[in-house]
């Protein structure tokens, strides 16, 4: 399936840095008014192995922590937009990122569709089996495609 893509933001989830390293366990998305009732059609994620720094020049988030991270959306739902809850929850994060990373010779895999669904981004958050302990900010990156509302 070929998706054509007219709008599309870039949204980054920042992990504070702490002295002695940062313990938080669930990353909680910030309001993202760009966003705010618009139609989601994909999204995707990156890791260090695809961008080095975020726009606002962070790390981004490693492999493994990608590997053990959960992303839970609260979304209205496809058959009643009115509808709304956690209708996407612990989904893990790697479904997210298709971008293979071969030996200098990357692919993109299946993307992660979406069914059209608006995302209450303040009440959507990251789970993490472990903690990153950075001492320095680091970024969760999505890409996300939609139609405005």
């Amino acid at each position: 399936m070929d998706l054509k893509i007219s709008y599309s933001q870039l949204v980054e989830l920042v992990v504070p840095g702490i002295t002695g390293g940062n313990t938080q366990l669930r990353i909680q998305f910030t309001d993202q008014p760009y966003l705010r009732f618009a139609h989601i059609l994909k999204l995707e994620t990156y890791n260090v192995n695809d961008l080095a720094t975020s726009p606002t020049n962070n790390v981004v988030i490693p492999a493994s922590t990608m590997q053990a991270a959960y992303i839970t959306l609260y979304t209205g739902d496809p058959d009643n937009p009115a509808n709304q809850g956690e209708w996407i929850q612990n989904l893990p994060l790697q479904n997210l990122h298709y971008l293979q990373n071969v030996q200098n010779d990357p692919f993109e895999r299946r993307p992660f569709l979406m069914d059209s669904q608006t995302i209450i981004w303040e009440k959507s958050y990251i789970t993490l089996g472990t903690a990153i302990g950075n001492t320095d900010p680091t970024s969760f990156l999505f890409n996300v495609t939609f139609v405005p509302r």
